[in-house]
């Protein structure tokens, strides 16, 4: 009989994350790790990056490395530079914090560790395991949004954008991989549902060179909805658990203020902390 998989997905929302980041640094603490297939969505894709390093000492301050105004600036958006320079800050963050990849390859072992990236011209999710070639470059590619970051991020000379776009909670992508029990860290409150934003309009009128990638923009609601829906309402021999902030974040995709973010890593922690105490009963 084949073994029933339990995977855990991680949602994006930049600065959000520090949310994901408290649960991950409780599930090391703990010693818990169940799983056999990762999915990370933007930010997501870095919160499992280490989680699966095992490196808790100092993830709240790469989030607040992260919040410096050297790599968010909308005064960028007259200059044509990019707002949000995820590519810089991912190779000072490697020279900084000196990720252990070989750690990753043993502690995955048989696992999956997937990023989810949206190709331009498409529009469609695309899913790269770890081990393929030039992982950082597939992580960036997961967290560049239109308008946000205008530095193209290719992947075999394709353009790729945010896998947030058309697969933001990869729940049934999961599901058809065999997991049976799966986790979602969630960067929004439960009962939260997806509207169009001013940003799908305006990322939208400027991806004219890609249709099909416009279309998503505009349909990112029904996109999103339609996972929140999957969740919901999960097939009978699927478990679906999501570990949700109990109310709004404080912070947001670019929040700067550390205290605002020391405050919603540590509500992350609470939420990890009462989800394994809620196992042992």
């Amino acid at each position: 009989m084949e073994k029933k998989k339990n995977a855990l997905i991680v949602e994006g929302g930049g600065q959000r994350g520090v949310f994901s980041f408290g649960i991950t640094d409780t599930f090391i603490k703990k010693n818990y790790d169940p799983f056999d297939i990762y999915i990370g969505v933007s930010n997501g894709v870095a919160v499992l990056y280490w989680y699966l390093i095992r490196e808790q000492d100092n993830n709240l301050d790469k989030m607040l490395y992260a919040a410096s105004g050297e790599y968010f600036s909308y005064k960028n958006i007259f200059n044509g530079k990019d707002i949000f320079n995820v590519h810089q800050m991912y190779k000072d963050g490697e020279k900084i914090f000196k990720p252990n990849l070989e750690k990753i390859k043993d502690n995955l072992n048989e696992k999956k560790y997937i990023s989810v990236v949206t190709d331009a011209a498409e529009a469609n999710a695309e899913y790269y395991s770890f081990g393929d070639k030039e992982w950082t470059q597939k992580m960036i590619a997961s967290g560049t949004l239109p308008i946000l970051v205008r530095t193209p991020s290719l992947i075999n000379g394709r353009r790729k954008f945010d896998g947030g776009i058309t697969d933001p909670l990869p729940v049934e992508k999961a599901y058809e991989m065999g997991a049976k029990k799966i986790i979602v860290i969630r960067t929004y409150e439960k009962e939260f549902r997806r509207k169009l934003k001013l940003e799908n309009y305006i990322g939208a009128l400027l991806s004219r060179k890609y249709p099909k990638l416009r279309k998503a923009l505009l349909e990112h609601d029904k996109t999103y909805n339609r996972a929140l829906d999957f969740m919901n309402n999960p097939p009978k021999d699927c478990e679906i658990i999501q570990l949700c902030p109990p109310k709004k974040l404080k912070s947001k995709r670019d929040s700067k203020n550390i205290e605002t973010l020391r405050g919603d890593y540590s509500l992350g922690k609470r939420v990890a902390e009462e989800y394994l105490d809620f196992l042992k009963v």
